[in-house]
């Protein structure tokens, strides 16, 4: 049995910190032996798309019964326009891109690297998870619930990979995580600016793939959850001198991730 076990010991310091002036950066220390496997493990798991024409289809191809679909989620089946699909993939590429660039540019090319490869772990991390679980759940996408798409978008493999959104996910992901950045380097303003940028971007992704019959609106939801939560945890980690230690019992093994809260 492969476990991977999360533990986290909460230190008590002093109540606030030493006020400091803006630091020039970098906001994180990389370490090799975190960075490394996080980029390995989750750029694996994501790499594992490029496998779905293996897998099957929807069950219920070439069309299934909107009936059994929540109220939330009834209204958005059977949508389809390859248009608004195209806003959002461009949608998704500006949205992912900004954040990164303006940290390039606020920090300078090495600082700006350096912060770059967490904020690209967040959504890195995210797409694993959101890759994994697709092929769980098999979700068919709301364009298999008509027939305005054409037979082969609605019977291939990816027609069953509707939960939850990836492109709405790290969107947010990478948003969320730019704004702890830019916390972490005393420049709040431009982080909460970088924010809602991304916000509004991630919103036309979420709109866009809704409305191209990729997805439900509780899949852009979910995505968005799980987006800011990993835009979260991923500066936060490196903020808590975390490390990954492997570990063996009589019974299973796995890795341990280790650190103190501040």
């Amino acid at each position: 049995m492969f476990q991977l076990l999360v533990l986290a010991t909460a230190a008590t310091g002093s109540a606030q910190e030493t006020p400091q002036e803006t630091r020039p950066g970098p906001a994180y220390e990389l370490k090799l032996d975190l960075d490394l496997p996080i980029v390995l493990i989750a750029g694996g798991l994501t790499s594992s798309f490029f496998l779905l024409p293996e897998l099957p289809g929807a069950t219920c191809a070439p069309e299934c019964d909107r009936s059994h679909i929540n109220r939330l989620d009834r209204s958005a089946a059977g949508l389809y326009d390859p248009t608004w699909g195209t806003v959002g993939d461009i949608a998704t590429a500006t949205t992912l891109a900004a954040p990164v660039v303006v940290v390039l540019v606020d920090e300078g090319f090495k600082n700006g690297l350096n912060d770059d490869l967490v904020v690209a772990e967040a959504a890195l991390v995210s797409s694993a998870l959101q890759i994994s679980t697709s092929y769980a759940v098999a979700r068919p996408r709301p364009r298999v619930y008509a027939d305005q798409a054409p037979l082969g978008s609605r019977t291939n493999s990816n027609a069953a990979r509707s939960f939850f959104s990836g492109h709405v996910a790290n969107t947010v992901a990478t948003s969320v995580a730019a704004l702890r950045t830019f916390q972490r380097l005393d420049k709040p303003a431009l982080g909460w600016v970088v924010l809602g940028v991304g916000l509004a971007g991630s919103s036309l992704v979420g709109v866009s793939r809704i409305a191209s019959g990729a997805h439900f609106p509780s899949d852009v939801l979910v995505g968005a959850a799980v987006g800011a939560g990993f835009g979260l945890a991923l500066p936060a980690v490196h903020r808590s001198g975390a490390r990954l230690i492997p570990f063996t019992t009589s019974d299973s093994a796995g890795l341990m991730l280790t650190g103190t809260l501040r």
